[in-house]
């Protein structure tokens, strides 16, 4: 699991350290959906959700970002710019990892229609109880960039 980052750390004279792994979002992408497919899931969140939506703001010509509450959040992406022929297309989706579980029925709607899914990408967090100054952190893939927010170390 630690294949893309290494993380040394030490506290005192001990040389043993707890370190608490988590996947903090996890990315799907689901290939070949119709139009006819969104605009569906569309109407069911609409019922169901807070939504929002945004059409022709990015890599992706529409956005729908539900929410059950203010915890638990499902990210639509549809339309990849790239995508320029056919009607079907690719209809990615973000979210937490326990997330899914709530949005149950348009996953199974997106589903039913996808030619397949993909894994795309996840976000991997690692807790550490212990102060900045006694940790190094040293990322193993040169193309990524380390930032600081608050507590915590990201890369992107």
């Amino acid at each position: 699991m630690l294949n893309f980052i290494q993380v040394l750390a030490y506290k005192g004279k001990e040389n043993t350290m707890e370190i608490e792994v988590s996947i903090d979002k996890f990315v799907i992408d689901y290939k070949d959906v119709p139009h006819s497919a969104f605009l569906r899931v569309y109407m069911v969140g609409v019922q169901k959700y807070k939504v929002k939506m945004k059409i022709y703001s990015g890599t992706y010509s529409y956005e729908l970002h539900m929410r059950k509450s203010d915890d638990v959040y499902i990210h639509l992406y549809f339309k990849n710019f790239r995508e320029t022929e056919g009607h079907l297309h690719t209809l990615r989706i973000e979210t937490r990892p326990e997330h899914y579980s709530h949005f149950r029925e348009i996953l199974e709607m997106i589903g039913k229609r996808a030619s397949r899914v993909e894994f795309v990408s996840c976000d991997v967090a690692y807790d550490i109880q212990t102060g900045l100054e006694n940790i190094v952190v040293i990322p193993t893939d040169a193309w990524r960039n380390m930032t600081h927010f608050d507590t915590n170390t990201i890369f992107w």
